[in-house]
């Protein structure tokens, strides 16, 4: 049987979750994903052609909240491909709306958590090796990246992560750190010298970017606006943006029109301002998307946020 995980490429959860599906499938192919279209077109392709291979596949999904706009095309899929050979298991802890879950339940086998009490590799934890000691240590560091923990030490994995994204072979990169932490290297001499190249990279970075900080006020809200940088890690970076400015809400913006959503209190989620961007989704806490207006330009990025806050304030009233 040939198994192809598909992950988020950007954090701990999702590559953790695919070391747990590596240490139940080692001859498993792996793929490192983002939450746009192009990134689940790739998922809805491979199942499509899998169609044309006379050996069973398996498909496992994880860390990837479901994109409603591909839901026919998804599930047209679904329809047409060949049950007896394909297994499809989608492996979640983003929202879902139940409207998607009734569509394609009686195709794919949903493991998902809406309570925010889990992350995705707790999930693949729980479903392929509930009796792996191992899966169980990757599944407990991963929930303490995920939720913002400091509840046990951590290599500055995250990091490492973000560092690879900005190589162009950033996805072998990934798989190779991914197939390590399946077997039992959390740390190597490798990841302290890349380590130290990226430290002076991210620093450089963050004495730039802490200098133009813009902060306006939102209703009840104090939001600030931060330049993202390919390697700044935005959850760890947000930490010392909200210690500097005392924020309620921090919008990372970049040059590609993407941006990184977090809070540093309960006054607004962050899912609700990113289910109003072009691919958006997430968390309470974190949560991300891409903007609608010119990512060059600050002001009409502020307005952009303004504005959807404002009615988010005015539809919870």
């Amino acid at each position: 049987m040939r198994v192809i995980l598909f992950s988020h490429e950007s954090d701990v959860d999702g590559i953790f979750s695919i070391s747990i599906g590596l240490i139940r499938y080692p001859q498993a192919r792996t793929f490192f994903l983002d939450y746009s279209k192009e990134s689940f077109m790739k998922i809805i392709n491979q199942i499509f052609f899998s169609n044309q291979s006379p050996e069973k596949n398996m498909f496992i999904i994880s860390d990837l909240g479901f994109n409603d706009s591909l839901l026919n095309i998804f599930k047209s899929t679904l329809i047409n491909s060949d049950k007896t050979k394909n297994e499809i298991v989608w492996v979640d802890h983003h929202p879902w709306s139940k409207n998607t879950i009734d569509e394609i339940h009686p195709f794919v086998e949903l493991i998902l958590d809406g309570s925010g009490k889990k992350c995705a590799s707790e999930l693949m934890y729980e479903r392929f090796l509930l009796d792996n000691s191992y899966a169980r240590h990757l599944a407990n560091l991963a929930h303490t990246t995920d939720f913002f923990l400091k509840d046990q030490y951590l290599t500055p994995l995250p990091e490492i992560i973000r560092y690879y994204l900005t190589f162009n072979d950033s996805y072998e990169r990934l798989a190779k750190l991914a197939r390590k932490i399946s077997n039992g290297i959390l740390w190597d001499i490798d990841m302290s010298e890349d380590y130290k190249k990226y430290e002076s990279l991210r620093d450089n970075d963050k004495n730039k970017v802490l200098k133009e900080l813009k902060i306006k006020k939102i209703d009840d809200l104090n939001v600030v606006f931060v330049r993202s940088t390919p390697y700044l890690q935005i959850s760890l970076f947000s930490e010392e943006v909200f210690n500097q400015t005392n924020a309620d809400l921090a919008i990372f913006y970049g040059k590609n029109g993407k941006i990184s959503i977090r809070r540093n209190n309960d006054k607004i989620d962050c899912n609700a301002i990113a289910l109003k961007l072009i691919d958006g989704g997430g968390h309470k806490f974190a949560a991300g998307g891409t903007m609608h207006s010119d990512p060059s330009n600050i002001e009409d990025i502020i307005s952009e946020i303004e504005e959807t806050i404002l009615k988010i304030k005015i539809s919870n009233n």
